[in-house]
């Protein structure tokens, strides 16, 4: 029997989890399965209310380290510095030289700077362990003025749940364009903005941000708006990573249908540091989870010496996504049907449980 090939996942978002759980189909095929991750993975389903302090940090954390124990799968905890597709060595931070045969990236993404000035200080919403310090910094009594800039999804959450924390005084969310939650279906941008207006919270569009402190955003027009906290959510980008390792740009690693680089047969990529270049997809969980059962069984196939180029990832049109908007509402769309209330949050915290929990029983 010829000696097992490398397969090494750098990352350990929503596709790699779903790899780890499956390590045993993997080796069955002949591979020998690496991870190269940190070692806790937190769940973006439940960032904002962890965020805010309304779920606890372990409502939403897994334990990599712990899952790859289980599943037989040597876990390197460390974090990607180089990659050479050619030689099929990646590079870790603290120096590690990691050779392998195929490489998945999955490293995620981060909030995009908007092409403007932002101070330190400012909280992006990715990657995740930055948005975790938002609760620390917010006061448990008091009146502080938080600005939230970007009315996509995570800045609409946001708003919606600081306007009901307790130590927030004023919530203002800021954006460049002239409806909040574009992406929306028109029924469900009313149903938000009445909440947002319900609450409080100033809403201020068509207002182009040319600079984002810690203390003020300025705008376009000259207003300076002052705070005391800057949220920033005005969209995601692939991670700096993925131009340094020339793989790609600030788009994401660009990949066919099968998820391969489109030069590098040997280089995957799936989740938000990807770019998939049959048509654009937006950066949210729900194709990481769909890419991932495309990914094991091409890599199934792969290993057994099989064609894969069946093996390819065909995104729906439509799918569910749940706002948690705070206090206990929620905001469920799927294409152009929308709901929202109370069954709405209790819905996505049903699916949610069950996500983390399917991983933590299977060693997580």
């Amino acid at each position: 029997m010829p000696d097992p090939q490398t397969l090494l996942l750098v990352g350990a978002g929503h596709t790699h989890l779903h790899l780890l759980r499956h390590a045993d189909r993997l080796r069955a095929a002949g591979w020998r399965v690496e991870l190269l991750a940190p070692r806790w993975f937190d769940y973006s389903g439940v960032g904002s209310a962890v965020a805010t302090g309304a779920l606890p940090l372990e409502a939403g954390r897994l334990d990599v380290a712990g899952l790859a124990a289980r599943r037989g799968v040597r876990h390197h905890e460390d974090t990607l510095a180089g990659l050479d597709p050619r030689g099929r060595v990646a590079t870790t931070a603290t120096g590690q030289r990691l050779g392998y045969d195929v490489v998945s990236l999955g490293i995620g993404s981060v909030t995009s700077d908007l092409g403007v000035p932002v101070g330190a200080g400012v909280v992006g919403v990715k990657p995740l362990a930055g948005l975790q310090t938002l609760a620390d910094r917010l006061p448990d009594e008091g009146s502080a003025v938080v600005t939230v800039v970007g009315a996509g999804p995570s800045g609409l959450e946001l708003a919606a749940q600081l306007s009901v924390r307790a130590g927030v005084g004023a919530v203002r969310l800021v954006d460049g364009g002239d409806v909040v939650g574009p992406s929306l279906p028109a029924g469900a941008r009313r149903h938000v903005e009445r909440v947002l207006a319900r609450r409080g919270v100033e809403v201020v569009l068509a207002a182009r941000v040319e600079r984002l402190d810690p203390t003020s955003v300025t705008l376009a027009d000259g207003r300076v708006l002052e705070h005391d906290l800057a949220v920033l959510a005005g969209g995601l980008a692939a991670p700096p990573l993925v131009a340094d390792l020339g793989l790609g740009d600030e788009r994401g690693v660009p990949v066919r249908a099968t998820l391969q680089h489109v030069e590098h047969d040997d280089v995957y990529a799936v989740g938000d540091c990807a770019r998939f270049t049959p048509r654009p997809l937006p950066r949210i969980g729900v194709h990481g989870v769909r890419q991932a059962p495309v990914l094991l069984a091409a890599l199934e196939a792969r290993g057994r010496g099989e064609d894969t180029s069946g093996h390819v990832y065909r995104p729906r049109e439509h799918f569910l996504s749940v706002l948690d908007l705070g206090a206990g509402r929620g905001l469920a769309t799927r294409g152009r049907w929308w709901w929202g209330g109370r069954g709405a949050l209790l819905l996505k915290r049903r699916i949610d449980r069950r996500w983390i929990g399917s991983y933590r029983a299977a060693g997580g």
